[in-house]
């Protein structure tokens, strides 16, 4: 018996020759024409496609992750979770050692997870309209209502999570902006800085549609230090519509970024699918839940 990775590396192939593909519909075998077409059109046309269920263990992740071997593991890929509330959230590979190498400390491979659907209920950035850090934590993200209620190790969403799926949670790092001033609120960004962004976290505006559309141009928001789109969002907009639950209507969904020359409002991204922004303390707006494994 030979293993598959032990096979002779193919150098060429041609349009007659033929493959054994994997469907939507069922196993079969196509020409190298067909084959060419057939991804030409799942990966530059229809996007990412929804994937398989992964049975690997968390801790199985981890080690793969660590060891920057993601064999098997597939952007769209997802695991289903039940948290202790008794709400089910299916979680998609979203990047696969998408920031390998980056950051002020080297960062090591990792498997990111973002929610197909949002969080059950809406949440609130900030109790107040402002998207504004303060004398304590400069970076808003990080002082906000929003972070503290994923974050929470006691009431926040992190511990209604799995034992095991905590066991292989890492924080993840970048570079975020920050917005204060002792003079009073401030409408643009006044630095940024690398930091821990939690056990759960949001993804920027740029790390969703790829540009900034209304959040700052600059280190933190603008493509700098790591933030690139991530691969499930590109192509097409069906991992980018998110649900209220799982299996939900469509919902407005909270950003990391903040938004440009506003002192109050915050990035989301629309039931519609666009890019917008609402005040800090609007009521209606849900969250996904996105994690780093590591």
């Amino acid at each position: 018996m030979i293993k598959t990775n032990e096979l002779p590396a193919v150098s060429n192939f041609g349009d007659t020759d033929g493959f054994l593909v994997d469907t939507a519909a069922a196993t079969g075998r196509m020409t190298g024409a067909a084959a060419k077409e057939y991804f030409a059109d799942l990966f530059l046309h229809g996007g990412v496609p929804d994937g398989k269920e992964l049975t690997d263990s968390w801790a199985a992740l981890k080690a793969k992750a660590r060891a920057k071997n993601y064999s098997g593991i597939h952007i769209g890929d997802h695991k289903t979770i039940n948290l202790s509330t008794g709400e089910v959230v299916v979680c998609k590979v979203s990047g696969l050692g998408q920031h390998e190498r980056c950051g002020d400390t080297e960062i090591g491979g990792s498997i990111d997870f973002i929610s197909g659907d949002c969080l059950k209920g809406a949440k609130v950035w900030n109790s107040t309209a402002t998207n504004n850090g303060t004398a304590d934590e400069k970076r808003p993200w990080l002082a906000s209502a929003l972070y503290k209620a994923l974050n929470d190790e006691s009431t926040g969403v992190y511990a209604t999570l799995p034992s095991d799926l905590k066991s292989a949670i890492i924080e993840k790092r970048a570079l975020i902006e920050e917005r204060y001033s002792a003079a009073g609120a401030v409408s643009a960004d006044t630095g940024w800085s690398w930091a821990n962004i939690g056990k759960l976290w949001l993804p920027t505006e740029i790390e969703v549609f790829g540009s900034p559309t209304w959040s700052e141009v600059g280190c933190g928001t603008g493509g700098g230090g790591c933030n690139k789109q991530y691969p499930i969002f590109a192509g097409n907009s069906k991992h980018l519509i998110k649900g209220d639950g799982n299996g939900g209507s469509r919902v407005y969904w909270w950003l990391l970024s903040v938004h440009r020359a506003s002192a109050s409002h915050v990035c989301y991204v629309s039931s519609h699918g666009d890019a917008y922004y609402a005040s800090a303390a609007n009521t209606s707006i849900r969250a996904p839940l996105c994690f780093r494994i590591g």
